[in-house]
């Protein structure tokens, strides 16, 4: 009876061990999200247009994660949109919450030289096909304090259809 009490307990001590392993970014990935940490706040596109567009950038979930609400007025009627940005298993990703009703989630990778957050494709929920329309491609390039560029790039046909090119402004 002893000898099984002991080796429950050796038992929920290794689980405890296991379960208060914190996960550790790559140096890069760390550097990467603590740029995207920097862009909490509002945000305003830099063109002069009547549908420009505006990013509110908020961390939450004990600073794990960045929500990114985007919103605009296209041929009058409201466009919004939400980012994810999330260290999963030390590698930065995205999950996009798309208006083309899917979410893909691509992984990124930091080059801190240029100052570019680069992001690929890995998978998407609701996607029935490879050929569907989604985005494929992001790219955040951060210019200083109070400007940053994002391009990204959708993919109909597994060909790009096009790509938005935006510069933000802190307000």
């Amino acid at each position: 009876m002893k000898k099984a009490a002991r080796v429950l307990m050796m038992i929920a001590w290794m689980a405890g061990l296991a379960c208060s392993r914190q996960v550790v970014a790559a140096p890069g990935n760390a550097e990467g999200f603590a740029q995207l940490k920097s862009l909490v706040g509002h945000w305003e596109e830099q063109k002069a247009s009547q549908n420009k567009s505006t990013l509110d950038v908020e961390l939450t979930a004990g600073g794990t994660t960045l929500v990114e609400k985007f919103r605009m007025v296209e041929q009058g009627k409201p466009v919004e949109m939400i980012t994810m940005y999330y260290l999963d298993g030390g590698q930065i990703k995205l999950t996009h919450y798309c208006m083309a009703g899917n979410q893909p989630t691509m992984r990124g990778s930091y080059a801190p030289e240029t100052k570019t957050l680069t992001f690929e494709f890995e998978n998407a929920t609701n996607l029935k096909s490879a050929n569907d329309g989604h985005m494929h491609h992001a790219v955040y390039k951060f210019i200083d304090n109070d400007h940053f560029r994002t391009t990204w790039t959708f993919q109909k046909d597994q060909k790009d259809a096009f790509a938005e090119d935006v510069i933000y402004v802190r307000k």
